[in-house]
């Protein structure tokens, strides 16, 4: 309700702003070529699409070039390897990934940002949802993710801001 969301939708240039201006790195978001600022972030959004496919294309959407290796370690690093038993990369998750929790699809989005490696990492709500040891586990993923990126942490909880930067209090869409 504050517009935590919103911001990742402006910044993705899902919206323009209807005043003011966004910039990263001195640069406003309406000069960058929008091919450009996509292929420059990558987003785990508070609500992961998945698709009604295999493993394998639900994940290489992030990377389509990426080694059948690559995708297992991912899917290990997030701790999603009991989706690589049986079929493996060819198991079926079903329309909207009906076959998963609601944190493993919060895991198969954070696998899918780790997989894209843009340099900027814009995670909403990224760890709800999750259990507290899983939660830990994948802050700290995150964090070695992240270095030598920008990254836009968005929550509602205290957890995991001490290791940021700067932590900016947004209330009714103000900073």
């Amino acid at each position: 309700g504050c517009g935590k969301s919103t911001l990742l939708q402006l910044i993705t240039r899902a919206w323009d702003p209807s005043s003011g201006s966004i910039s990263i790195d001195g640069v406003t978001l309406d000069t960058w070529r929008e091919s450009a600022l996509r292929s420059s972030i990558a987003v785990v959004s508070q609500r992961v699409d998945v698709f009604n496919g295999a493993l394998r294309h639900n994940l290489s959407m992030a990377k389509p070039n990426a080694s059948d290796d690559e995708l297992i370690s991912v899917i290990e690093k997030v701790g999603l390897s009991a989706l690589l038993e049986g079929p493996g990369l060819d198991t079926w998750l079903g329309d909207g990934g009906r076959q998963l929790s609601g944190g493993e699809r919060r895991r198969l989005g954070i696998a899918r940002a780790l997989l894209r490696d843009a340099p900027i990492l814009l995670l909403d709500e990224p760890t709800e949802g999750l259990d507290v040891k899983t939660e830990q586990q994948i802050l700290a993923l995150l964090l070695e993710h992240a270095k030598g990126k920008t990254v836009l942490f968005i929550t509602h909880r205290l957890v995991g801001l001490t290791e940021m930067d700067k932590v900016c209090l947004m209330d009714e869409g103000r900073i």
